[in-house]
């Protein structure tokens, strides 16, 4: 079965009005007169997506899957792709610029040039696996061709490259391109990027619905009219979500420190005179004081207020207040997780309490492991630095909560210079500044 056919036909029959309805609308876009192909902007197809089919968007600059669909127990990332043309054609999949030094190590051998991009392309997919919750083999691409007066919905599969049956290798000066025997694939060595050609006759493609689009000569006054008319009675949007950016790494130095933060595990043992390491993966993110300074009521109603309570309290020690929440991980898992030091520095999953579902109780190493291990790929007792991040794509972390929920905060991967941005007041990139 399809993923399109797991929507309800209610569902599938309103995603296709909002695409017509964009689509009509095409002359605010066009520069060129008479050329009668629709328009979709490619984020209006995500949200739209999103929105119609209760997914969540996922997207965070550059990664493999912009929406996670659910359907009971099983997770599907879906990429979302548009173009004009429904023949046959090479599309853009994947950037790897930061790769590019590496990659142009195997120009000299073709095989071992397409086994390392296949494999930096697998190595970025399998994380996002992980980010995600997802397997390996129920994940699509669903796209849209435009043709005259036409759009088409297509899916196909979205699977890892076969690196047992790389073949068909062809080298120009420009780029490399390759096949798996699934799919074929070109490499431009320009601008780092990876191509996938999509052919609707091809491995796993379905053609999902063909429908008419009908352009207005004048949209234009007919978005004058149509907003007069509604503006009296509609509601005026509000923001429901409150978010947030940490660094990953010391908002002073600039660095990741040798023994704190990210490197919390490379501590001096816990126990002083004792050889015994810190537990594996036990980590925090550094919260800087300005950010509390900055946004005193993103982690409970006015902080510098409990700060204050907090510095004066006499009690027992290990009675001390904390700001304690659930981190929601966008694998679906769900993590009990405090403010704790200092100023309330340290961001950190652990709960004496509370159990996981092997029965395992949740440590201050829950965070690391998702973070720095499983979607990061850090090896064992491996420290981080700032450029290891930046090669990873990422050097901050979005939080975001709703909007009178103080008790679960979720959390995902940033792209790198979204901390700084997001205190100078200055929008953040939706893809890391490579």
């Amino acid at each position: 079965m399809s993923v399109w056919e797991q929507f309800s036909g209610e569902q599938r029959d309103e995603y296709v009005k909002f695409l017509q309805v964009y689509g009509a609308l095409s002359n605010l876009f066009r520069q060129k007169q008479g050329d009668l192909i629709p328009y979709l902007d490619s984020k209006f197809q995500e949200t739209v997506f999103t929105k119609i089919f209760n997914g969540q968007n996922v997207d965070i600059g550059n990664t493999p899957h912009d929406v996670l669909s659910v359907f009971g127990n099983e997770r599907v990332g879906i990429g979302l792709k548009t173009w004009m043309g429904s023949k046959p054609s090479f599309q853009k999949v994947m950037q790897l610029k930061r790769y590019q030094s590496e990659i142009n190590e195997y120009r000299n051998d073709l095989h071992a040039l397409a086994y390392k991009i296949s494999e930096i392309k697998n190595e970025r997919m399998k994380s996002d696996y992980v980010r995600l919750g997802l397997s390996e083999d129920k994940n699509i691409y669903h796209y849209i061709t435009r043709d005259k007066g036409i759009f088409t919905v297509n899916e196909c599969a979205y699977p890892l490259i076969d690196l047992t049956r790389l073949n068909n290798f062809n080298l120009t000066q420009s780029a490399l391109s390759w096949s798996d025997g699934n799919k074929d694939y070109r490499y431009t060595f320009g601008d780092s990027q990876i191509w996938q050609k999509f052919d609707s006759n091809n491995y796993n493609t379905l053609i999902l619905n063909k429908f008419d689009v009908k352009i207005i000569e004048d949209p234009f006054s007919f978005l004058l009219k149509a907003y007069f008319d509604i503006i009296e009675t509609s509601t005026v949007a509000e923001p429901d979500i409150v978010e947030a950016y940490l660094p990953l790494y010391s908002y002073e130095t600039k660095e990741v420190e040798e023994k704190s933060g990210l490197n919390a595990w490379n501590g001096a043992p816990k126990s002083k005179g004792s050889n015994t390491l810190r537990p594996l993966n036990e980590v925090y993110i550094p919260v800087p004081v300005e950010f509390h300074r900055k946004h005193p009521n993103f982690f409970t109603e006015n902080i510098l207020e409990f700060l204050k309570f907090r510095k004066s309290y006499d009690g027992a020690k290990n009675e001390k207040p904390e700001i304690r929440f659930y981190l929601q991980l966008p694998n679906g898992k769900r993590i009990p997780s405090l403010l704790t030091g200092d100023n309330m520095k340290n961001f950190q999953s652990g709960s004496n309490t509370e159990y996981d579902e092997s029965g395992k109780r949740y440590g201050q190493s829950a965070l690391g492991q998702w973070l720095l291990v499983d979607v990061l790929g850090l090896k064992e007792r491996q420290p981080v630095t700032r450029e290891w991040l930046k090669k990873k794509g990422t050097d901050s972390i979005r939080l975001w909560r709703k909007k009178d929920d103080y008790k679960t905060i979720n959390i995902d991967f940033a792209p790198i210079g979204s901390f700084e941005k997001f205190m100078k007041d200055e929008p953040v990139p939706l893809e890391d500044e490579e």
